[in-house]
């Protein structure tokens, strides 16, 4: 490889198609070429050559990347330390050649990068002195000099203990050049600042730099610092926002709760709330508002245990400071100070004893109580917002992040006076103006549906006057927008519980959901209502909720919507008596019926929506409908489904093949297995034998998980185990039979995860026929084996869980000498392809998403079989570490010994072995880092 030919693989690679002569496989050569000459050890000279050139271009870029990657990939490379300290020199040089040239083009992103050489150079050598040593270097600017800083302060988190010390020690002398700098107020001001910044939040250099001594054995802040501050303190400063994210910083990481940093944080409160002045929150100028919010709330978040500490330190003034950052008009920028608000709940919440914390709670009260009218205001929408469509992201945020603080406020100061104080709101909106604006009202509403939850059903100061309001709405529902009857619908759904105690609001109310169901906008809110209603109310409601589903069928709505109004007819069930619910159940499948028969029979008419629809429609019912019955009286979703049988089953043959479908009718069928239990008996071998046959045909997971759920629902039947088990083994054939190579097993990573949890579950369950004999077993472990390298988590964590149960129920007391007998042939034929399995992901060769965490993991699986047959594994180890460990080419011999060392001891505790197993994993990680870099040119 030469200079030559780099400098025209990288004019391909950048040039690209933009190159007529550059064609698809040209630049693919160029590319395979640039990776191999990045990972050779002739790149450090050539890419040091390439640099020395002071019209390097692109290609000088290329090299100065290559070069940083290889500081921290490639180290073995070089021969020894003295070609680091030979590199160290010639990186300064090439800067100092670099920043001579015209600043634009490529000059200043090859500076950057020899600035990040520079500072990875120093992690490698532990060059504890570099930053004294590279502010003396003569001819470094203090533009490239500020550069390197801010790169050593990114990169130094990668350095060893010592480094980062050294680092550390060193920050006032890096603080005190940028503050010179920025005082000078000279080119590179900003640039100084940036590192500042950088320092400030990467360095960790301790609070004990955050102070210096002052007159008369006090402490003071630093002048960085100080400067800083005053910076806050003038925002017209062309530094402010760059000192509004150094002080952030500050608060951030010294938070008063620890006691080191109260000296700090005693200096800081009068600076910072000196800044309270007029202008700070009152500006036209929204970004420097939006600053001192983000100063003032950190500040907030940052002292919050002297904000709740019992000593009088009037911190009610910084409460209310925030508060006055919550109500400025900017509601994005208000809602900045959500997240203090939830904290300082959270924080008056715990306090101990009770009587502390309410005495805290009522000084916070009168603030506390200001807030929720904050809230709502905050929660006032934009002008133009009528509908949903018209909020975008921000707006539902912010809304969310509102209502959620006045529900904190509920929690402290009970929901009786948070509404009676929303209330007055409420009120006062609608008694200063003939025509409020709707949009006050609609915010109104909306936070007392947030604060539903905190509501008692007896509540009458403030609840009837709201439901008499949304009365008003129902009775010209057309003449409100649609985001405010979507709010009235909601809170109709909310105070369900209240409305079933006040019967007088129900036939109202329905009729104004009934007329919202028909509006895109609001039928989702009115549909959950009319379900919340059902769920509340008695079975009074099911003739009209029964004659609305009627309308609704076939309408065109939503089915997402017909579904929560049928969830809600089905809850209804079960408050009618027997006879009533049958004959409900079947007034509701009249439709549902003939869409069945249609599905099933000729397909004229027939859509995708419509076969869809059809199975979630008997989904819910399955789900739902739990009539209350005596004994002797049959189960109605049984009887459903035995008469549904004949076409549900000509229903999975003709569309059981699509993804989402298989999904849809394992759900039906899953929720008819739970809502019958075992009075689905008589329907239990028909379906197993519709599984297994739908499955080999059209090799969809879904149906192995609702094999999973046969397998919960009647283990321990003791007439069914035999068929349970003839599932197990036609299923394992049908995946024997396909899964014949791991492309198989990687284009079905689906079939992989779920048939190896539903042989976990079978083990789990009814291990009994599994374990005896051992044929299914011994394949079923072989073919774990391969799964293992499938590169997909949910297959891998399905595998592990089947070899961890399998194993160990070796280890269990309670298994037979039949089942021992079939677990020992199976692990003595498969046992060695498990070992070498599972040490091929330790070393590297297969995935490795589970070391040890979970229930299931690498190192489990080999604690339980070193546990199991602990010889075995010792012979399975030295015959296959050998084998497994050659891709790590010299390193090999070392990692070999290592893990047959670890392995042949026993296995002690399991905490013990974890950390046995993940100490190898990184050495092996560590091995292959040395041998090779990765992500080069990223």
């Amino acid at each position: 490889m030469s200079l030559e030919q780099v400098a025209a693989a990288v004019s391909i690679v950048f040039q690209g198609a933009a190159n007529p002569n550059n064609t698809q496989q040209t630049q693919a050569e160029a590319n395979q070429f640039l990776t191999q000459f990045q990972q050779s050890p002739s790149a450090w000279s050539i890419c040091v050559s390439i640099l020395q050139s002071s019209d390097a271009g692109i290609t000088g870029f290329f090299a100065s990347q290559t070069l940083r990657n290889k500081l921290k990939y490639d180290l073995n490379q070089l021969p020894g330390k003295e070609s680091l300290e030979q590199l160290r020199q010639e990186l300064i040089k090439m800067l100092l050649q670099f920043e001579m040239l015209k600043e634009g083009g490529s000059s200043l992103q090859i500076i950057t990068q020899l600035s990040l050489c520079v500072a990875v150079l120093s992690i490698q050598l532990n060059w504890n002195t570099c930053i004294p040593d590279l502010m003396s270097s003569p001819g470094l600017s203090p533009r490239c000099l500020l550069l390197i800083l801010k790169s050593i302060s990114e990169e130094s988190l990668r350095g060893s203990s010592s480094y980062k010390s050294s680092i550390s020690s060193q920050f006032n002398l890096v603080a005190d050049l940028c503050n010179s700098i920025i005082r000078s107020n000279d080119l590179d001001a900003p640039k100084a600042m940036d590192t500042l910044k950088s320092w400030v939040r990467y360095v960790d250099c301790g609070v004990q730099c955050m102070t210096v001594p002052g007159p008369s054995n006090t402490e003071t802040l630093p002048n960085w610092l100080g400067n800083c501050l005053e910076i806050l303190a003038t925002p017209e400063s062309g530094y402010f926002e760059s000192a509004v994210d150094v002080v952030v910083e500050v608060l951030r990481k010294y938070e008063s709760e620890d006691p080191r940093n109260v000296p700090l944080v005693m200096l800081l409160i009068p600076s910072l709330m000196s800044l309270t002045s007029p202008f700070t929150l009152h500006s036209h100028d929204e970004d420097k508002v939006l600053a001192y919010v983000r100063v003032f709330t950190e500040m907030g978040e940052s002292f919050l245990s002297l904000l709740l500490d019992p000593k009088e330190m009037n911190q009610v003034m910084l409460v209310e400071l925030v508060l006055k950052c919550a109500s400025i008009p900017d509601k994005s920028t208000a809602c900045i100070t959500m997240n203090f608000w939830y904290r300082f709940v959270g924080g008056l919440e715990v306090l101990e004893p009770y009587d502390f914390r309410q005495q805290k709670v009522d000084y916070f009260y009168p603030l506390l109580m200001q807030l929720t009218d904050v809230c709502c205001s905050l929660l006032v929408l934009p002008e133009g917002v009528e509908s949903k469509e018209d909020m975008d992201d921000d707006v539902k945020s912010n809304r969310s992040y509102t209502a959620d603080t006045v529900e904190d406020c509920c929690r402290l100061l009970g929901g009786d006076a948070v509404i009676v104080q929303i209330g007055k709101r409420l009120q006062h909106i609608c008694s200063s103006s003939s025509n409020p604006p709707w949009q006050q009202i609609e915010a109104c509403l909306y936070a007392i549906k947030s604060i539903s939850r905190y509501i008692p059903r007896s509540e009458s100061a403030v609840i009837p006057h709201v439901m008499n309001m949304v009365n008003t709405f129902a009775s010209n529902p057309t003449s409100q927008p649609s985001i405010l009857r979507h709010t009235s619908a909601s809170l109709i759904g909310c105070y369900s519980s209240w409305i079933s105690s006040n019967p007088t609001y129900l036939e109202p109310f329905f009729n104004y959901l009934l007329l919202n169901l028909r509006d895109p906008e609001c039928s989702q809110a009115s549909s959950a209502a009319v379900k919340h209603l059902c769920e509340s109310c008695g079975p009074e409601l099911s003739g009209p909720v029964v004659n609305l589903y009627d309308q609704l069928t076939g309408s065109g709505i939503e089915i997402q919507d017909e579904l929560q109004i049928l969830e809600g007819v089905c809850k209804l069930m079960s408050k009618m008596s027997y006879a009533d619910a049958g004959l409900t159940l079947q007034r509701v499948m009249t439709p549902v019926g003939g869409q069945l028969e249609m599905a099933v029979g000729s397909g004229a008419g027939v859509t995708p929506k419509m076969v869809s629809g059809v199975v979630q429609r008997l989904t819910v019912i399955c789900t739902h409908a739990n009539p209350q019955r005596s004994s002797d009286q049959p189960n109605l979703v049984l009887s459903l489904m035995q008469q549904c049988w004949p076409m549900l089953t000509t229903f999975v043959e003709r569309y059981g093949n699509d993804g989402n479908m298989s999904e849809n009718i394992s759900r039906l069928f899953k929720y008819a297995l739970r809502n019958c239990k075992r009075e689905f008996a008589p329907l239990l071998e028909p379906l197993m034998q519709l599984l297994a046959a739908v499955f080999d045909h059209t090799f969809q997971s879904p149906y192995l998980y609702c094999s999973a759920i046969c397998i919960t629902e009647f283990a321990g039947v003791q007439e069914c185990s035999d068929k349970l088990y003839n599932l197990i083994v036609t299923q394992s054939q049908s995946v024997f039979k396909r899964f014949t190579n791991l492309e198989a097993f990687t284009n079905h990573p689906d079939v992989v995860e779920e048939y190896f949890y539903l042989l976990s579950r079978f083990i789990r369950y009814c291990p009994a026929l599994l374990f005896k004999g051992g044929d299914l077993l011994c394949q079923t472990l072989k073919c774990a084996v391969v799964g293992l390298q499938v590169h997909h988590r949910d297959a891998n964590k399905g595998v592990l869980s089947f070899l961890e149960n399998s194993i160990e129920f070796g280890l269990s007391q309670s298994i037979g000498h039949e089942e021992c007998e079939g677990l020992q042939n199976a692990i003595v034929n498969a046992g060695e392809d498990i070992v070498k399995g599972t040490l091929g992901a330790l070393l590297g060769d297969t995935p490795l998403f589970f070391i040890d965490s979970g229930s299931a993991s690498i190192a489990g699986v080999l604690y339980k079989l070193i546990s199991l047959c602990p010889q075995l594994v010792v012979e399975w180890v030295k015959k296959t570490a050998k084998d497994c460990s050659t891709s790590l080419g010299p390193m090999a011999e070392g990692i070999e010994h290592e893990i047959i060392r670890i392995l042949s001891q026993p296995p002690g505790q399991r905490n013990e072995f974890n950390r046995s197993i993940r100490k190898f994993n990184e050495k092996v990680w560590s091995a292959r880092r040395q041998m090779s870099g990765t992500g080069r040119r990223s």
